[in-house]
């Protein structure tokens, strides 16, 4: 490889008295640059470059997606049969080990709600079943003993049976739509409802109201409505002279309580009261046709409005109290 380089004018007047001269400087090539030795090698690193950039690409995706594989694969075993199974939650606090832990957390709560959905069906088909079971009883008695039996006790008592499982059927009707949850929530003034209420009961013991004016929550009428009317006549049913009902503001709530002079409920049953279809003695005594989903309707609509309603001490008898959170206010009940 060869350089030539002419000298200056002013390296020329120095070195060679101005005559001009043409420098020339040779260097032998590479042998590497002589052949194709460098494409060779260059193309040669550069492929193995991506054979070791492929391979680690490969194993740290497969690493990767690993636990998702195994999550896949526990989740294709879930059945609705069996809901016990739980994706395996890899260690750390990546977005896999978050996306399992939510997983799990929501089999979870799907499997507490088919169990209460299979033990909700048991129940009601129990609940069902009796009325039914009298109601063909006396049907039966009828067609079978014509000549013993009055057609008209027989007709009355499966009217009364038809009641019953009239109102279990409605009751439950009611329990659907609030899982549904399409209910439309306005303002409503809670004092005036309470007070109308309390006024159209005019039938049973005394009721009396003191009422807090100005008492707005955000709701559905008719569904406090439902609330109030389930609280009253559970009252009314138990006591024995009179009724109590107030309607007052505090802590930034609306609190309504409801409270009777009757034998009042013992500790130990004031949350088994609001299960569906439990009704103690002294309930079923006083109400037999009664369906045992009153309180737990009455606590399903105080969820959906973000309330609380709950069995609290009192001198006699029982004393339910509903808190709702007033409107234009943030604070919100913590639910039990």
């Amino acid at each position: 490889m060869l350089t030539a380089s002419r000298v200056s004018p002013q390296e020329a007047h120095l070195l060679w008295h101005g005559e001009s001269h043409v420098v020339y400087a040779g260097l032998a090539q590479p042998p590497l640059l002589a052949t194709h030795r460098l494409e060779i090698l260059t193309a040669a690193g550069t492929l193995l470059g991506v054979v070791i950039a492929t391979w680690l690409t490969w194993w740290v995706a497969g690493r990767t997606l690993r636990p998702v594989a195994a999550i896949r694969s526990r989740i294709s075993e879930i059945t609705v049969s069996d809901l016990s199974l739980r994706v395996p939650q890899p260690p750390g606090r990546d977005e896999i080990a978050l996306l399992a832990g939510t997983a799990n957390q929501t089999l979870s709560r799907l499997e507490e709600a088919v169990e209460q959905q299979r033990s909700f069906a048991s129940t009601t088909s129990h609940e069902l079943r009796t009325p039914l079971t009298g109601l063909r009883t006396r049907l039966e008695e009828a067609m079978l003993y014509r000549d013993d039996i009055d057609p008209y006790d027989s007709i009355q008592a499966a009217l009364s049976l038809t009641d019953r499982l009239e109102a279990i059927i409605n009751d439950l009707l009611v329990l659907a739509r609030l899982r549904a949850g399409h209910a439309v929530h306005e303002p409503v003034d809670l004092g005036a409802l309470v007070t109308e209420e309390a006024v159209t009961r005019v039938s049973g013991v005394t009721v009396h109201a003191h009422v807090d004016r100005d008492l707005k929550v955000r709701g559905s009428r008719i569904q406090l409505i439902r609330v109030l009317n389930n609280l009253l006549a559970n009252a009314q049913r138990h006591a024995n002279t009179t009724v109590e009902v107030t309607a007052e503001r505090a802590n930034g709530q609306a609190v309504v309580t409801v409270t009777d002079d009757g034998p009042g409920i013992a500790p130990q049953d004031r949350e088994r009261v609001f299960e569906r279809f439990i009704r103690l003695d002294d309930g079923r005594r006083r109400d037999p046709g009664g369906s045992g989903l009153g309180l737990a309707i009455a606590r399903d609509i105080a969820h959906a409005h973000h309330a609380t309603l709950r069995i609290e001490d009192s001198p006699r008898g029982a004393r339910f109290v509903l808190r709702l959170p007033l409107l234009g206010t943030d604070r919100m009940p913590v639910r039990p």
